[in-house]
């Protein structure tokens, strides 16, 4: 991937909380005062997006809070589509093939069994 920047995450009440307990934490190690303590606990709660929360630790070191990160969106070509499509497209050379030799058009049927198989597997993932 290329210096391309993916899209905040939104957080929840979740991370939120972890956040502030990370921060608890670090006020009883004697890693934060009270003041910055409070700060920091308040941007915590109001936070957004996963780089707020993030913000927050980058001087401390662990234990912090895990946070969502945001994933590219898978294409069409790593989610096997391609793949299927092909699968179909023998099936129908297979088909035709079947019934030039065999002169029986029932080979025909191949094409919307292996539709049928296809759309299935591709229901289960």
């Amino acid at each position: 991937m290329d210096d391309e920047k993916l899209p905040e995450v939104r957080i929840g009440h979740a991370e939120r909380t972890a956040a502030q307990r990370a921060l608890d934490e670090h006020l009883a190690a004697g890693r934060l005062g009270v003041e910055e303590y409070a700060d920091r606990t308040a941007a915590a709660a109001n936070a957004v997006v996963a780089s707020d929360l993030a913000a927050l630790f980058t001087d401390l070191p662990e234990p912090h809070s895990e946070l969502p990160t945001a994933t590219p969106p898978a294409t069409t070509a790593s989610s096997g589509g391609g793949l299927n499509a092909g699968v179909v497209g023998i099936a129908v050379l297979v088909a035709v093939g079947l019934a030039l030799l065999t002169r029986h058009p029932a080979s025909f049927m191949l094409i919307p069994i292996a539709a049928v198989i296809l759309w299935a597997s591709r229901r289960q993932c």
